[in-house]
C-alpha cells in the first residue's frame, strides 16, 4: 500500500505544477513579448490583416497562397484588365503587373502553384474589372528545363 501512496502523492504534486500552465497568458517569450498576443493576432480575421499595395490595392483574404506582391520594376509584363475579360495565363514564377484604372499591383506567381486557377477577384477584390478573371497558372519552362 505505501506505493500506491506515493504514487498518490507525485500524481497531486504533478497536477498542481501543471495548473499554472493552463493560466499562463502573461508568460514572455524569449524576446520579452507576450506570448498570447502573438497568438490573438496570428488568430484575427485576415480582414484585419489584409495587405495593401502602393496604389491602395486591397488583397484578398487567401491571396498569400498563389504569391505575392513584388516591386513593380520587377513585373515581366503589364496586364491591363478591362470589363468583359474572362482569362489570363500566366507561367508560376512570374511577375505580372495588375493594372485597373487608377489601381495597379505587381504579383508574382508561386513556382509551386501551377497546373492551378484563380478569381483575380479573389486575389484583388478592390479592382472591380478583376472579378471573374480567370487566371491560368501554367507551369513555368524555367522550372521545368523547357
Amino acid at each position: 500500500m505505501k506505493i500506491n501512496k506515493n504514487a498518490a502523492v507525485v500524481l497531486s504534486l504533478a497536477a498542481l505544477s501543471v495548473a499554472p500552465a493552463w493560466g499562463a497568458d502573461k508568460a514572455r517569450t524569449n524576446a520579452g513579448d507576450d506570448w498570447a498576443k502573438h497568438v490573438q493576432q496570428a488568430a484575427e480575421p485576415a480582414s484585419s490583416t489584409m495587405a495593401n499595395t502602393t496604389s491602395g490595392t486591397r488583397l484578398g483574404p487567401h491571396a498569400a497562397l498563389f504569391g505575392s506582391v513584388v516591386p513593380a520594376g520587377t513585373a515581366s509584363r503589364t496586364i491591363t484588365l478591362r470589363p468583359g475579360m474572362k482569362s489570363v495565363n500566366v507561367a508560376s514564377g512570374e511577375a505580372v503587373a495588375f493594372a485597373d484604372g487608377d489601381q495597379s499591383v505587381a504579383w508574382q506567381f508561386g513556382e509551386f502553384v501551377h497546373g492551378s486557377t484563380v478569381d483575380l477577384g479573389d486575389l484583388f477584390p478592390s479592382m472591380p474589372s478583376a472579378r471573374g478573371v480567370r487566371v491560368n497558372i501554367d507551369r513555368s519552362q524555367i522550372f521545368t528545363g523547357g
